[in-house]
């Protein structure tokens, strides 16, 4: 019997019926994991830069399910670089006060 080194991702592949990590299909049949990160990288830029208008457009046209998220991975970029980012509340009060705005980017 052969003893699979897990660290060696060469080792798993060449084991057939003990594939641990599905084939790599590539990026070209998830664009929309590309558009997602690179928006995030857009958004972690007007945040590290305290573009906070823009910011706070952008955010209000993510789906609702990623605004929390989105904002938090924001937060704790700025704090781990020692810049100050508003609270989520924040992105909500401004929402609520004009719930028309469109962003251009």
């Amino acid at each position: 019997m052969h003893k699979i080194n897990f660290e060696v991702a060469s080792e798993r592949a060449t084991i057939k019926e003990h594939m641990l990590l599905p084939p790599n299909d590539g990026q070209w049949k998830h664009p929309e994991h590309l558009e997602q990160h690179e928006m995030l990288q857009v958004l972690q830029r007007h945040g590290l830069d305290e573009n906070w208008s823009v910011l706070r457009k952008m955010i209000l046209e993510l789906p609702e399910h990623q605004r929390k998220d989105t904002i938090e991975m924001l937060r704790r970029t700025n704090n781990d670089l020692g810049k100050r980012f508003p609270d989520e509340h924040w992105f909500q009060k401004r929402a609520d006060e004009n719930a028309n705005l469109q962003c251009k980017y």
